[in-house]
Order: C-alpha cells, then structure tokens, then sequence
C-alpha cells in the first residue's frame, strides 16, 4: 500500500490557505480536510451557526473537555478514511497540533505556513465572507481575532514550518510560488 504524503497547511485568517490547497489540487490532486469542517459538523448537528466566534469556542472546549490534540486526531482518523494519497491539512493552528503528523507520517509530512499583510487579509477576509459576520467586521473585530487563543500561536508555529510563503502578490505569483515547493516535496 502506498504511504500518504500529508502537506499541512498554517496561516492566518484570509493568508491564502484555501487557495494554497485549491492551486495543489488543480495541478497535483489530492483531497482538502479542514478543522473547521470537523468543528462545522458538531455546530451543524447542534443547530448551532457556524460563526468564527462559535468555531473557535468549539474548539476550545474540546480541547479543554478531553486533550489538547483531540482536533488533530480527529483529522488523522479523517486522513486514514480518505482514499487519496495526497491530503492537504488545514487547520494546524495551536501547539501540539504538528506532532501528531509528524507521529503518523514522519518525512511524508510537510508544513507549509502561508502569511500575508494584515491589511490585505482583511480586505480578502471583507470579500470571501466565508464565515457568518466576516464580511461586515472592523479592522479593529479582525485584529482582536488574531489574537484568541486559536490564532495567536500560529506565527510562531509557522516559523517552524518546512516552507514559507508571502502571499502579498498576485494569483501568478503564489502559483509559482507553489509549484516550486510542490517540486520538492
């Protein structure tokens, strides 16, 4: 049987994180798993809203009710039930949350942070309104954000990470970008 090859992915809000996995997946394949679709299913089977804010409660209180890496191992068990060999994690955001990987799938991991200027991920952020109240929040709702508890490790985290990508440019750029760590991975 052939190993999975794992690229988790970390980044702040509106980093470019689903657009790291969609350029991957276009050109190399593979299946995207999120925490949030994790957290989204528990919020959907409680009729509860998906807002960031309930997301990130969520997730707290499961790893304060049962462990820390609770999130993490969730998605291993999401991993196994996937049949591609190629998975892109994202939602790698808090400490402990690599280990596990690491664990499973030694030099078959890889960590890729994706960063951008504050301002311009909160423009996208505006735009996509991906979660219930992101596309009418202030810049003031959008940096208290970065710093709760769910995000504010993820620089640090992602320092640590085997690749790094700016994305403060265009489309184009960030393929290229892509591709030439595609290559070596």
């Amino acid at each position: 049987m052939k190993k999975k090859k794992i690229i988790g992915i970390i980044g702040e809000q509106a980093g470019g994180k689903g657009a790291v996995s969609n350029i991957i997946r276009k050109r190399y394949g593979g299946t995207r798993l999120t925490t949030s679709d994790i957290l989204r299913r528990t919020l959907d089977s409680l009729y509860i809203p998906s807002s960031r804010e309930n997301l990130i409660n969520l997730a707290l209180i499961l790893k304060k009710g049962f462990e820390n890496k609770i999130l993490m191992y969730a998605m291993l068990r999401d991993v196994e039930n996937t049949n591609d060999d190629l998975i892109i994690v994202d939602g790698i955001r808090m400490p402990g949350d690599v280990e596990p990987f690491k664990e499973e799938y030694g030099k078959d991991f890889h960590l890729i942070y994706i960063t951008a200027d504050a301002k311009l991920r909160y423009e996208r952020s505006l735009k996509r309104g991906e979660k219930a109240g992101e596309s009418d929040a202030s810049f003031d709702d959008f940096t208290k954000n970065g710093k709760k508890e769910t995000e504010k490790h993820i620089p640090k985290i992602g320092k640590t990470a085997e690749f790094i990508i700016e994305n403060n440019d265009s489309e184009e750029e960030l393929e290229e970008k892509v591709f030439k760590i595609m290559e070596k991975i």
